[in-house]
């Protein structure tokens, strides 16, 4: 039994080291083999940031026909996070079918920038009426109403500390009975806040037509937010009186439907993509 147990084992030796000469048809050696692709059966595209061209596997699009390499969305995206300028529209100008969403890009993404991305986007879909709390490791988000507009300062329900609501900075020495420095500086320069961002605006040139960073169009002069109706202090884009209270010559964006449509494609998108996350994490990003 022993004997004849060992020359099955011999047998077996001897058949592996054939099989790994080549010598002897191995069990898959009569399946076909797949032939590697060559240059000309690989998909290239060619991005539409950088304009090189690249490998399919390289490929990102917004949800159009748009097509561009992984490195400059990552890059795009990161940069308009960075300025605040949510939501990101798809990268080619003109283009309004495409749109990045944060949970598509989020594999693309450092959790930071992830991160920052739904939390803006959660702040554009809250309104103006918000603040946010200076301190570090803090950074509650509060919602404000019509009483508020009066109040200087404000105690963070989370962090139990003062700020000022005029600027968003830490409540000290320098908000005394004039009031907030910021503000003050604000009045004395002719500054504006962007009435949906709430960012601080200063105009060097041209007529009072100003298209935020945010995509809000919006008259600097009173601050409101333009419509077909124009605004409070002038009359519809394109009547007379618009284009006598600019006071320097406007340029034919001015006298166009095209801000005031971006302006309500943005808010649009950021409320979708807010509503399109899970009910917990909204929440989660402004705690």
């Amino acid at each position: 039994m022993a004997n004849a147990a060992g020359g099955r084992g011999a047998d077996d030796d001897a058949y592996l080291q054939e099989l790994i000469r080549g010598s002897v048809p191995g069990p898959s050696s009569s399946r076909p083999r797949v032939a590697p692709l060559t240059d000309d059966e690989i998909g290239w595209f060619s991005c539409g940031i950088c304009m090189e061209t690249r490998l399919v596997f390289d490929r990102f699009r917004a949800g159009c026909a748009h097509e561009f390499c992984i490195e400059c969305v990552v890059h795009y995206i990161e940069g308009r996070v960075a300025d605040g300028a949510v939501p990101v529209p798809c990268p080619e100008p003109g283009c309004r079918d495409g749109a990045m969403h944060p949970e598509a890009c989020k594999k693309l993404l450092d959790i930071d920038v992830f991160d920052a991305w739904c939390v803006a986007l959660c702040e554009r879909a809250v309104g103006p009426a918000r603040a946010r709390c200076p301190y570090r490791g803090c950074g509650e988000l509060l919602v404000l109403d019509a009483a508020d507009a009066a109040v200087t300062e404000a105690r963070c329900p989370t962090c139990s500390r003062a700020f000022c609501l005029q600027c968003e900075g830490p409540w000290d020495e320098r908000h005394g009975g004039e009031g907030c420095v910021m503000s003050r500086l604000a009045d004395g320069r002719n500054w504006t806040r962007c009435p949906s961002c709430r960012a601080m605006i200063d105009k060097t040139g041209g007529c009072r037509h100003i298209v935020c960073r945010c995509g809000t169009a919006f008259c600097y002069i009173c601050g409101s937010a333009f419509s077909a109706r124009g605004c409070r202090c002038i009359g519809p884009p394109g009547e007379d009186a618009y284009a006598a209270l600019t006071p320097v010559k406007a340029g034919p964006e001015c006298k166009t439907g095209v801000s005031i449509d971006l302006q309500q494609w943005m808010s649009e998108t950021a409320l979708r993509a807010v509503e399109s996350f899970s009910v917990a994490s909204p929440i989660s990003l402004l705690q």
